[in-house]
């Protein structure tokens, strides 16, 4: 398998800090992660969301009225970036407390569309994370790629025969996706419960 960290380091080296871009009540030194200047944005972005049950209904990234929903990129048999990050996420929630939680959306987005089953999705989420996660499953390659591309995800399925096993390589980045659809900030694998929760505080009283 390719190694993920050296494409993680290459996005997040890729990424432009906005010069005067700030959450309320924080610099961009106080809060982890970065800020582009201009904010990708994902509004447009439509998705099959299968948390619900085996009919998909139409979703997209941008949360209600004064919420959030962070976004993470990966697939079901990734053995450790995604895994670690649901986790992390979850424990996340759990540390701003209910009321804030409520306007925290977390969606896992898989790049594996062709083994991610929708049931799969909704088990792993639910099983191991949080009830509460969005399964989402892009329509088809050419919406995933437009995504990818809008978001700056990086993604490669290895060449592979029908039927044949397969690595797949993924940047690990968590886009934090305010009311009107901007990317307000993007957070590295490896950050903790507690500087995600940092940020979802942030990010909420803006």
């Amino acid at each position: 398998m390719r190694v993920l960290v050296v494409t993680l380091s290459a996005v997040v080296a890729a990424l432009t800090i906005g010069g005067g871009a700030a959450l309320v009540g924080a610099s961009q030194t106080e809060l982890p992660g970065v800020v582009r200047d201009p904010a990708p944005s994902a509004a447009g972005l439509v998705f099959d969301d299968h948390a619900a049950g085996d009919d998909p209904v139409e979703a997209d990234l941008v949360p209600g009225p004064g919420g959030i929903t962070l976004v993470y990129f990966g697939y079901l048999s990734c053995p450790d970036m995604c895994p670690l990050t649901m986790s992390d996420l979850a424990q996340a929630r759990q540390l701003v407390g209910p009321e804030l939680a409520d306007h925290t959306n977390v969606a896992f987005v898989t790049v594996d569309p062709a083994r991610d089953e929708p049931e799969d999705l909704r088990r792993y989420l639910e099983h191991f994370f949080d009830d509460g996660f969005l399964a989402l499953r892009a329509p088809d390659d050419a919406a995933l790629e437009d995504a990818a591309e809008t978001l700056g995800v990086r993604y490669e399925l290895e060449d592979h025969a029908p039927g044949e096993r397969y690595e797949v390589a993924h940047s690990a980045i968590t886009y934090v996706v305010d009311d009107s659809g901007a990317v307000v900030r993007e957070l590295p694998f490896g950050t903790t419960p507690e500087d995600y929760a940092q940020v979802i505080e942030a990010a909420l009283a803006d």
